[in-house]
């Protein structure tokens, strides 16, 4: 398969989407005629250009009401069919998208659907090109791909081929099994596109929810494996309608869009990428604050269980640590820490995943196109690979821990005057919340499923009173990483109010995990938990019918609760710090989700405290 992308996909000029899909490897471009009509040169100046950035034309497209005119609007249709194969030849192209009919004011009946079809593959072939039907979700009288086949099959013209797009199949419905007995050779095109997975006019899904293959949730591999298996090898090429794109840059879109085409071949069992790395867990998590303002937030991590126990070598840098559970605080006030610092003020600057090989993990990412980074190191000191993540904090990648080789071993001395910490029965990091832009939300989707096989679980939407929130949680297989994803249209909502508070840091929370949630909440200062409303506990009794004494224990604890089946969640908040704040949770009896349901208290609870200006000056006070 050749890999190519719809120019519409890309947001920009026509020149900049161009350098964008040649940047990162792109081996053709269909050319959206909209992008060619706002370009403020000649045809054949987009052509020569292609040609330099080594990109083929593919197709331009699309052609509109071809077929299943009255006479007099036929005639005008081949008038216009003319004037568009004159441009084919100017750009150096041989084919022509011809989309299937959308006018309520034309006939449906086949044969004159297979006449004028044939006629416009005939005006074609006389300029040595083809065209490719398209079969249109919400066509009006061929809105599936096996009617357009049946139209190109009956009208038989060897410049008459089939353009399938993956969402137009998948919306509909339309199966892939029969794909098997359709020649390869008459696949002129193939599109591909992804989509979440829900309930709409597909008209309106197509136009603002597409996204590429690997961010959504479409089975785009079902019908891709179809053609693998009649021996098609042409072009594919992605082809994405979404208000997100047109938002972001060309070269984010572009480079999201080669990503796609590297998880696709991976999951068709062709990779073109080093191996995929597994990972552990979280290794660290990192967090930056001004020296001078620190002492609250260390009292918070004692308060939470986690003592100092090492400081760095060389660094104003502290290591707390309980379980398998190690918080970083970087002091430093030179270098990227205090720049992160400086910009966000008190917040996640980096997340470390052990990995079954740093060095893997830093070659797959390099050919994913992530951004690298290189910490100054001094001397025998440990050399961590690691890129740009969310925000432009870092991520870091840990070999796997070997007795006297972790980073902590290595780069850090045991505290003199370690501060003592309760014992809460820390386990591990469970999962940590990013707070992303609406745009940048795919992106990431993207970024953790390539680079380390997570996979995400179908989108939430959160109720938040002040503004709706979509969430995506992405796991390893054995949940041992879990990193969920947040993003909101509103300004007004948590993660809006997040992003604005702190320039858009990025970790927004972080779950620990507690062998006894109970236990732990009653060694936890209640000056530190997040206040929950007495009616929340109303209303557990009344929907799960708890004991007693149990309920009673949740609201002394100030936790919440869920149950799915056999299992059960015990979870609790800290109030915000700078807008971030921790989570200690208890799974039992296999719970694999996130409390979801306890969301709406959560985000009823923190905007309530928003509303105090003397809500950060409690807290210090608390702790």
């Amino acid at each position: 398969m050749r890999r190519a992308i719809a120019t519409v996909s890309m947001g920009g000029s026509l020149v900049e989407k161009l350098e964008a899909a040649a940047s990162v490897g792109f081996d053709g471009i269909e050319l959206f005629e909209a992008d060619l009509t706002y370009f403020p040169g000649k045809p054949e100046e987009i052509a020569a250009r292609a040609r330099d950035l080594g990109l083929v034309i593919v197709a331009l497209q699309p052609f509109r009401d071809a077929e299943g005119l009255s006479e007099s609007e036929r005639a005008r249709m081949l008038d216009r069919l003319e004037r568009k194969l004159d441009l084919l030849g100017r750009l150096g192209t041989g084919l022509l998208l011809v989309c299937s009919q959308t006018r309520p004011d034309t006939t449906g009946d086949p044969e004159r659907l297979v006449e004028d079809l044939r006629l416009v593959a005939d005006r074609a072939a006389a300029r040595g090109a083809r065209v490719g039907y398209e079969a249109l979700a919400w066509g009006r009288h061929v809105n599936d791909w096996r009617l357009a086949w049946d139209i190109v099959r009956r009208a038989d013209h060897p410049a008459l081929g089939l353009v399938l797009d993956t969402f137009h199949m998948l919306v509909k419905g339309s199966p892939s099994a029969p794909l098997r007995d359709v020649p390869a050779e008459k696949i002129f095109l193939v599109q591909t596109a992804d989509a979440p997975a829900i309930s709409m006019d597909p008209l309106f899904w197509s136009r603002h929810y597409r996204c590429f293959p690997g961010q959504g949730e479409l089975d785009v591999e079902s019908i891709l494996r179809e053609l693998l298996a009649i021996g098609w090898d042409g072009w594919l090429s992605h082809e994405i309608f979404s208000d997100d794109f047109r938002s972001t840059s060309a070269r984010q879109a572009a480079i999201d869009g080669m990503r796609s085409f590297f998880f696709l071949e991976e999951r068709l069992g062709r990779p073109s990428l080093p191996p995929r790395p597994a990972v552990g867990g979280i290794g660290f998590v990192e967090f930056v604050e001004a020296s001078e303002r620190a002492e609250a937030f260390r009292a918070s991590l004692r308060a939470l269980g986690l003592p100092r126990t090492h400081r760095h070598r060389s660094k104003r840098v502290e290591l707390y640590r309980a379980g398998g559970v190690a918080v970083v605080l970087n002091l430093e006030e030179e270098g990227f820490p205090h720049a992160f610092q400086l910009l966000h003020g008190l917040s996640v600057a980096a997340l470390a995943l052990e990995t079954d090989g740093a060095e893997k993990a830093r070659l797959r990412a390099a050919a994913l196109g992530a951004t690298p980074f290189v910490s100054p190191v001094g001397a025998g000191e440990l050399v961590i690979p690691a890129v740009r993540g969310v925000a432009g904090s870092l991520l870091f990648f840990l070999d796997p821990p070997r007795p006297g080789a972790t980073f902590h071993e290595i780069d850090f001395v045991p505290d003199p005057d370690p501060s003592p910490a309760p014992d809460l029965g820390l386990v591990a990091v469970d999962h940590v919340a990013q707070v992303v832009p609406p745009a940048e939300l795919p992106s990431w989707v993207l970024f953790y499923r390539t680079l380390f096989g997570l996979e995400p679980a179908q989108r939430t939407d959160l109720v938040d009173p002040r503004g709706p929130i979509v969430s995506r949680a992405l796991e390893s297989a054995d949940g041992a990483v879990r990193i969920v994803l947040n993003s909101s249209p509103a300004q007004t909502s948590a993660a809006g109010r997040f992003l604005a508070r702190t320039a858009g840091a990025g970790a927004q929370h972080v779950a620990i995990a507690c062998r006894d949630l109970l236990a732990a909440a009653a060694r936890i200062p209640p000056e530190l938990k997040l206040p929950i409303p007495e009616n929340y506990y109303a209303d557990l009794e009344a929907r799960f019918g708890l004991e007693r004494d149990f309920l009673d224990a949740l609201r002394a604890a100030g936790a919440l609760y869920d149950r799915i089946g056999p299992g059960e969640f015990l979870h609790l908040y800290t109030r915000s710090m700078n807008g971030f704040f921790f989570e200690l949770v208890e799974r039992r009896g296999g719970y694999d989700r996130y409390g979801e349901t306890n969301t709406p208290v959560r985000l009823a609870a923190q905007a309530e405290l928003d509303r105090s200006p003397a809500e950060e000056l409690t807290l210090m006070r608390a702790v």
